[in-house]
């Protein structure tokens, strides 16, 4: 690479993290302390505050913000901190095992993980409208939800193009997290997992974990996890996912992701200006998959398993936008991902 490729590459990364803390959201409200298939959408119009279609106000969120972010070749190990949420969408410290009892028997369990450069407060603030945006799609059928939280906000270097790509490598590493939750969840439910930005490569890592690989060295059979794909059902909707677009294959980084997955919904932005930037982040980064969806060669590539993989357009719905907020705001693409959150087909 000579020098003038290099600039531009140091331009360009440049110009994504400032795009990326121009368009972060940050929200305020009265919180307690931060922890130590394949529906199209249809029109597009802006969600209005309603909760009247919401039986009630009722979800977990699970934090692995204290817990150690780094693997040393063994297996995390983490106390969760617990919270529950209020009518207010206030929330208050709780236990595991009052979230365990408190779980419908009857209902599928949606776990949602959130992406990079997102701060307490605007986690508390995203899962109560994401609720709201996920119950008013379907509110006669029952779901139990969770908000899976990590510390995305730190950027150790204070260099931004560093700091997103030890943002990312983290996110891959609470996979482990993610599959420690499932592990501790009653096997009889089927479970959602719903990925945004960076989180979606915290999904795409706990698939690739329950499915039989690896993460930085480690898999859960060296930490004495078995999540049996036989027991219980899994999908998957990615929102903005930033991973490469070819992660999924076999033999790639997370090429035992689909696994145990029965189907994976990947919401496609080709307008997103955010992830427009995502290859020069990284020498050997590809396309993120929310811009391409999945290739040609990638759907070859996954052979079988390609059945199991949709694409819904939202490019329109969405735009250049790439924050969560951008989704939660249009309720058709929320009814687009019933049947994957739902299990309602």
């Amino acid at each position: 690479m000579n020098l003038l490729q290099t600039q531009s590459m140091h331009l360009k990364a440049g110009i994504f993290c400032c795009l990326l803390l121009f368009v972060a959201p940050v929200f305020g409200q009265g919180v307690p302390p931060a922890p130590g298939c394949d529906q199209e959408p249809g029109q597009c119009v802006n969600t209005p505050d309603c909760t009247s279609c919401v039986p009630e106000i009722n979800y977990w969120v699970v934090s692995s913000r204290c817990c150690m972010q780094k693997s040393k070749c063994c297996c995390p190990c983490c106390e969760f901190d617990v919270y529950h949420s209020n009518e207010a969408g206030q929330v208050s410290t709780q236990s595991m095992e009052s979230l365990l009892q408190s779980l419908d028997p009857n209902a599928p369990i949606c776990i949602m993980v959130h992406g990079s450069f997102v701060k307490w407060e605007s986690v508390l603030l995203d899962s109560y409208n994401t609720y709201l945006w996920l119950r008013n799609a379907a509110p006669h059928l029952p779901l139990n939800v969770i908000f899976f939280t990590w510390p995305s906000d730190d950027t150790p270097t204070k260099i931004l193009p560093v700091d997103v790509n030890i943002l990312g490598k983290r996110a891959e590493y609470n996979g482990f997290y993610v599959s420690r939750l499932i592990a501790e969840l009653p096997p009889h439910h089927p479970i959602s997992l719903l990925g945004h930005s960076h989180g979606a490569r915290v999904v795409a890592s706990t698939m690739h974990l329950i499915g039989g690989g690896s993460i930085q060295g480690v898999s859960l059979q060296d930490c004495g996890l078995q999540i049996c794909c036989n027991c219980r059902h899994f999908r998957v909707v990615f929102a903005a996912a930033a991973i490469n677009h070819n992660w999924l294959n076999p033999g790639d980084r997370y090429g035992c992701g689909l696994n145990c997955t029965d189907c994976l919904v990947n919401l496609r932005n080709h307008k997103d200006r955010i992830l427009r930037f995502y290859p020069v982040l990284a020498p050997i980064s590809r396309r993120a998959l929310a811009k391409t969806g999945f290739t040609w060669l990638d759907r070859r590539k996954l052979g079988d398993d390609v059945n199991r993989v949709h694409d819904i357009d939202v490019s329109q719905c969405v735009g250049g936008g790439h924050m969560f907020p951008n989704y939660y705001s249009h309720p058709q693409i929320a009814e687009a991902i019933v049947p994957a959150i739902y299990f309602s087909n």
